[in-house]
């Protein structure tokens, strides 16, 4: 066959194949892969699983489990993942980096803690000098909020040991005496107390009270592509959101099944979370402010960069 011929062929192949990708991403999506974190802030999620909200909507989901927040965005920022549960700093900062994405509904506000070795002579944040302290990750909400009071308390972060560790090991690492202290999301500040071998230095809800914790998120081109997917999904969020505020016991016992946890634990733990699904647009621009203090972001960034609530129903 005549090479220009082969050519001709090869170009109307590849031709035929971008279109038939650029159709299959702007048809809904038979799947949505939903991120979220090991944690009771996202119980909404779980709620939703277990009560099978999502099929009454004719929603199909995949769950996929991250270590923290960071993770996650670098998940949704190469496609892994459509939808997710995240810290606010991490959601913010990927969008400060041009990671296209916006935060469509809230999941949770405080919910976090600072938690020290029992008889480890720390009582107040000034202690924690020359102390190793666990975080989740590097932006993570909690490693924001522990530079935040560091601050307060006129402590460089440079004067603590801060390292990363999954939060699930923290209060393991806690009792072994590889850490002094961490700070992370419930249930496992609950859980160093209620196992005796940590006490809470300091809820969240001390460093910032009603400070904005987790989001929701969805890509721009998945919204765009996808509005009643997402309507449904935003409907299921809200319904299940709702849920928990209404039966705590219940959901306790949920969230015990899906991390493994104590029902007790989780009962106690949830009393120090504020759960809600409506955005608080104003406190979520002042972390845009800490953040940029902080170092992690290097630009201003307005409302209409970081939210999209369209679809978001009354709660």
């Amino acid at each position: 066959m005549d090479k220009k011929i082969l050519v001709v062929i090869a170009i109307i192949a590849v031709i035929i194949a971008a279109y038939g990708i650029y159709n299959y991403t702007a048809q809904p999506k038979g799947e949505v892969v939903i991120g979220h974190l090991k944690s009771d802030h996202h119980a909404a999620l779980y709620v939703a699983l277990a009560k099978g909200m999502f099929e009454k909507e004719g929603i199909k989901v995949k769950t996929i489990e991250f270590k923290a927040g960071p993770e996650l965005m670098r998940a949704i920022a190469s496609k892994q993942i459509d939808i997710g549960y995240v810290g606010t700093p991490p959601a913010v900062t990927s969008i400060s980096k041009g990671v296209p994405v916006k935060i469509i509904a809230a999941v949770n506000e405080e919910g976090s803690g600072i938690v020290v070795k029992k008889g480890s002579g720390i009582h107040s944040i000034s202690d924690l000098k020359g102390k190793t302290v666990a975080i989740p990750m590097k932006g993570s909400i909690q490693d924001v909020l522990l530079k935040m009071v560091l601050k307060q308390h006129n402590i460089d972060p440079k004067d603590v040991n801060i390292v990363e560790m999954d939060v699930p090991m923290m209060p393991k690492a806690l009792q072994a005496g590889r850490i002094d202290a961490f700070i992370a999301w419930e249930p496992y500040v609950t859980m160093a107390k209620m196992k005796g071998y940590g006490d809470v230095l300091m809820y969240s809800s001390e460093i910032w009270k009603d400070h904005p914790c987790c989001v929701v998120i969805a890509r721009d081109d998945f919204i765009n592509n996808n509005p009643e997917i997402v309507k449904k999904f935003l409907k299921v969020h809200v319904e299940a959101t709702n849920y928990i505020i209404a039966h705590k016991d219940e959901v306790a016992s949920i969230i015990s099944k899906k991390l493994g946890t104590p029902v007790d634990v989780e009962k106690e733990a949830m009393t120090h979370i504020k759960y809600t699904s409506v955005p608080s647009q104003d406190n979520i621009m002042k972390f845009v402010k800490i953040l940029k203090q902080i170092g992690y972001i290097k630009k201003d960034l307005t409302k209409e960069d970081i939210f999209d609530l369209r679809y978001l129903p009354s709660s």
